[in-house]
């Protein structure tokens, strides 16, 4: 009887031991987390929540965030891979780029005005502004668009034609300057005590000329299309050149010994000139008529 109770008895002790090394075992391999427990090799711990996969769960600021599908940034989570920070801006690799440290959009970056991308093929950078077209510029501290304004002395004008004159500003389109001063009328100027139309006219030496063109030749003025300047001679016709004191037609004439003579070819003979064509030079001495000159 005694032997059976000493048998019941020691069964009884080896079932509590098994049982105490399977409760200690249980525990052994658990970790705290949160309010609950989770297995380090088969789970993850993550802001005090058990998730069941631990590779795809990661600590991201006061979140949870999975890294195969999903990006940390700045203790935010994207969604997508590639998500990067751009001068403490999170920004989208995939449809932006990061440019002078800041994200812009698209996928390569541009001209920066103050601070911010633009695009030179469509906007404008003008005073710290984007402006949309390529055509504007800085007038003082505004701005214009130089294909339908004009910016004189710091102020904008509406017409692109605007010019300065002195200190005022004129409209090339309706008003001329002259001397510093401005003038109704288009395209008109001021030529001694009169007005002409540099278009069809010539201001030369104070005197309105009909004709484009006109210069100053000695004291008077000439056409340089129809005239020549030469010696301070005003000579019709093109190609005079100087002959001594006088000119001549090359065309007409001829210079020889600083003398000029009707016809071309004239040559010296002697002291003197002849024309080889109507005259014969003879021991220096001129002879009328072509022959030969017999000594």
């Amino acid at each position: 009887m005694e032997k059976n109770h000493f048998r019941i008895g020691g069964l009884c002790l080896l079932i509590m031991v098994i049982i105490s090394v399977f409760i200690i075992g249980v525990y052994a391999a658990t970790v705290p987390c949160g309010d609950s427990s989770y297995d380090p090799e088969k789970q993850a711990c993550c802001q005090g929540k058990v998730y069941d996969n631990p590779k795809q769960v990661a600590p991201c600021g006061d979140s949870c965030y999975d890294p195969s599908s999903q990006s940390c940034c700045k203790g935010q989570v994207y969604d997508g891979l590639m998500w990067g920070e751009c001068k403490g801006v999170c920004f989208n690799r995939e449809t932006q780029v990061c440019c002078d440290g800041y994200p812009v959009n698209g996928s390569r970056c541009y001209s920066s005005c103050h601070g911010v991308q633009f695009n030179e093929n469509s906007q404008s950078c003008c005073n710290g502004q984007i402006l949309d077209g390529p055509y504007w510029r800085a007038c003082g501290n505004a701005c214009y668009d130089v294909t339908t304004q004009s910016c004189c002395n710091n102020k904008v004008y509406e017409g692109a034609n605007w010019q300065e004159c002195g200190n005022a500003c004129f409209n090339g389109d309706t008003q001329f300057c002259s001397q510093g001063k401005v003038y109704d009328g288009k395209g008109k100027m001021f030529c001694g005590d009169t007005t002409y139309d540099p278009y069809t006219q010539s201001c030369c030496q104070g005197e309105v000329y009909d004709g484009s063109g006109y210069q100053p030749c000695g004291d008077s003025c000439y056409n340089p299309k129809t005239q020549t300047c030469c010696q301070s001679q005003v000579f019709d016709g093109v190609g005079y050149q100087p002959c001594g004191d006088s000119c001549y037609n090359p065309k007409t004439q001829s210079c020889c010994q600083q003398q000029v003579f009707d016809g071309v070819g004239a040559q010296r003979c002697g002291d003197t000139c002849y024309n080889p064509k109507s005259q014969t030079c003879c021991r220096g001495e001129v002879v009328e008529g072509k022959g030969e000159c017999k000594y």
